[in-house]
C-alpha cells in the first residue's frame, strides 16, 4: 500500500511538472537562440534556460490573488500561456554593438517569421523587441532579446498580450514614466 502511494505521487510530480513545462524550452527557442549565437561569432555559456506553461501561471495568478497589490497581476497573469527564458553568459570581450550586429540578430529572428518592432542600441546594450501577428486583432507572441558585455538574455512570452496592455492602460491611462536617456 505504501508504495502505491509514492508511485502515486511520484506520477502525480512528473503530471505537473509537465504541464507547466517547467523542463525546458520549446524548439522554436532553441532554433532561434541557435541562430543568434551563430550569428554573434562569439562564445557563450548557458546560465539557464527553462519555460513555464499555463498550470504553472495558473497557480501564480492564484497565488498573487492573496497579495497585497493595487494592480491587477492575478488577471495579468491570466492572460499568460507560456515563458520561455534563455540567460547565456559571455565568455569574451564584447565590442560596442553596431548597427551590423543589430541587423545580422534581427534577421535571425525574422526568418523565424517575427516581426521587429523595436531595435535600440544604448551604450553597450542592444535591444530587440519582436512581434507574431497571426491575429490582428491581438498580439498573441513577443520575443526580446537583450545582448549586453557581460550576456545574452532572450525572453518569449505567448498569451492575450493585447489584453495585457489594454488592462495596463485601463489601470494607469496613458500616464507612462519615460526613461531617462541623459
Amino acid at each position: 500500500m505504501k508504495n502505491n502511494k509514492k508511485y502515486h505521487i511520484i506520477i502525480f510530480i512528473l503530471i505537473s511538472l509537465l504541464s507547466t513545462s517547467c523542463i525546458g524550452v520549446n524548439q522554436e527557442f532553441k532554433n532561434i537562440r541557435t541562430k543568434i549565437i551563430s550569428s554573434l561569432d562569439d562564445d557563450f555559456d548557458r546560465q539557464f534556460e527553462f519555460s513555464i506553461g499555463p498550470v504553472g501561471f495558473f497557480l501564480a495568478s492564484q497565488f498573487v490573488k492573496f497579495a497585497d497589490t493595487e494592480e491587477n497581476v492575478d488577471e495579468m497573469l491570466s492572460k499568460v500561456r507560456n515563458i520561455h527564458i534563455g540567460i547565456y553568459d559571455r565568455l569574451s570581450h564584447f565590442s560596442k554593438p553596431s548597427i551590423s550586429l543589430l541587423t545580422s540578430i534581427t534577421n535571425s529572428i525574422v526568418d523565424e517569421d517575427w516581426k521587429s518592432v523595436v531595435k535600440s542600441i544604448d551604450g553597450n546594450e542592444m535591444v530587440g523587441v519582436f512581434v507574431k501577428e497571426e491575429n490582428p486583432d491581438d498580439i498573441e507572441e513577443i520575443f526580446v532579446i537583450t545582448l549586453t558585455n557581460e550576456e545574452l538574455v532572450m525572453v518569449k512570452l505567448q498569451g492575450s498580450l493585447g489584453s495585457i496592455i489594454e488592462l495596463v492602460i485601463k489601470e494607469h491611462g496613458h500616464n507612462f514614466k519615460m526613461a531617462d536617456h541623459s
